[in-house]
């Protein structure tokens, strides 16, 4: 018997668990896990991110959560007096944009992000070319740049949360979720590929892209669905400026640095979805690198000496996470899933707020309503202004 129950101990479950440790309900929750070695995980072929250049406000505080949490995560989920580092690099973020379009979504999304207190700062051509000397500006009319953004370690990220969890007193239970009890429109027990039977008086479903096949098993339809994430790493012959995060808000690519060069990649959605675990090295040729050398000339010489494919658990109506409980269907099961590739810098804030919503029945301190399910089944769609990460 567990009073809660989290299918997925990746980085949304685990921090969901932690927060449930800190309200003093360790004892009361399970997490169940099939691979404590993550390897076909999101959150360790995540790029790291953390941005707050988005336009809904429930994002934008997600990520100030972020910051919050991620800037003092070494002491906050040290165990025994050893600390939890993850290389967080407070590089910024950058977006270019070209043409009035770009122009007025620019402004307009900065106004509703400072108006949210994020550090935003909107820089012209010189000005981009004043602090990056390094990139090709000429086509540049416009730059949101956020420099408090950044990136950190996403592996580090998930087992620190994890062994926090697991001090505090979590139990993870190493199996899988195969199907589900379900008595008077509530989920009575879940049933694992053990064998066994786990009762529980509440269950989230926070196992990524492997997550809208369990709420299918309920009846719940969510649009998610397994999108092939390629990442690349190169090197340069040259040392350039300290670079933020960049991306062109009109064209298709984006690079950052990562050790000693830097990485690349993109979503496929041009292709179906579904779980895909190949490398496309022809893909990097033909679709990227291109991009790559016309934003920074250095970046003609670049050698690809690594690279791996991950998957976004990708929301298609609105490229949006789903959370919380299912309103008119079965009671008592919640689900933190659809975040499009946001799973790492939102997991802190999803992770408070639904173990508010889980021990009080709302949300206490950041109202996370409007991303729930409802709006699927309303046709409502949140619309952010800002390019898929």
């Amino acid at each position: 018997m567990a009073k809660i129950v989290i299918i997925g101990g990746g980085v949304i479950g685990s921090s969901t668990a932690y927060h449930l440790a800190l309200a003093g309900h360790a004892s009361d929750t399970v997490v169940i896990e099939p691979d404590p070695t993550y390897e076909f995980a999101a959150s360790p072929r995540a790029t790291g991110g953390i941005r707050q250049l988005f336009t809904i406000p429930e994002n934008i505080r997600m990520a100030q959560y972020g910051h919050e949490i991620y800037g003092q995560f070494e002491t906050l989920m040290a165990v025994d007096g050893d600390p939890a580092p993850i290389d967080f690099h407070r590089m910024g973020y950058l977006w270019l944009g070209s043409g009035k379009t770009d122009v007025d979504a620019l402004m307009a999304n900065w106004r509703v992000q400072t108006a949210h207190d994020a550090r935003i700062e909107l820089l012209d051509r010189k000005g981009v070319q004043h602090r990056f000397p390094s990139m090709r500006v000429d086509d540049i009319d416009i730059a949101a740049y956020s420099p408090d953004d950044g990136y950190m370690d996403p592996y580090s990220v998930l087992m620190g949360f994890r062994r926090k969890a697991a001090s505090l007193g979590i139990r993870y239970l190493k199996d899988r979720v195969v199907d589900f009890e379900v008595a008077s429109k509530r989920v009575a027990a879940v049933r694992l590929e053990s064998g066994e039977r786990l009762v529980a008086d509440s269950v989230v479903n926070a196992a990524n892209c492997w997550g809208p096949e369990l709420c299918e098993r309920l009846g719940m339809k969510i649009p998610v669905y397994p999108m092939r994430r390629l990442t690349f790493y190169f090197e340069i012959r040259e040392k350039l400026e300290p670079m933020p995060l960049t991306r062109h808000i009109s064209k298709n690519v984006s690079f950052r640095p990562q050790g000693a060069g830097y990485i690349s990649g993109n979503t496929r959605y041009d292709e179906p979805p579904g779980f895909n675990w190949d490398v496309d090295y022809d893909y990097f040729d033909e679709a990227i690198w291109p991009g790559l050398a016309e934003r920074v000339p250095a970046f003609e010489a670049l050698k690809v000496t690594g690279a791996w494919a991950g998957h976004y658990d990708q929301n298609s109506f609105d490229n949006n996470a789903i959370l919380g409980s299912w309103v008119g269907g079965i009671e008592n099961f919640y689900i933190a899933l659809g975040f499009s590739g946001h799973g790492l810098m939102q997991a802190p804030a999803v992770g408070r707020g639904l173990s508010e919503l889980l021990l009080h029945g709302a949300y206490q301190t950041l109202d996370l309503t409007r991303m729930g399910y409802q709006r699927i089944l309303e046709g409502s769609a949140l619309s952010d202004e800002v390019p898929k990460a």
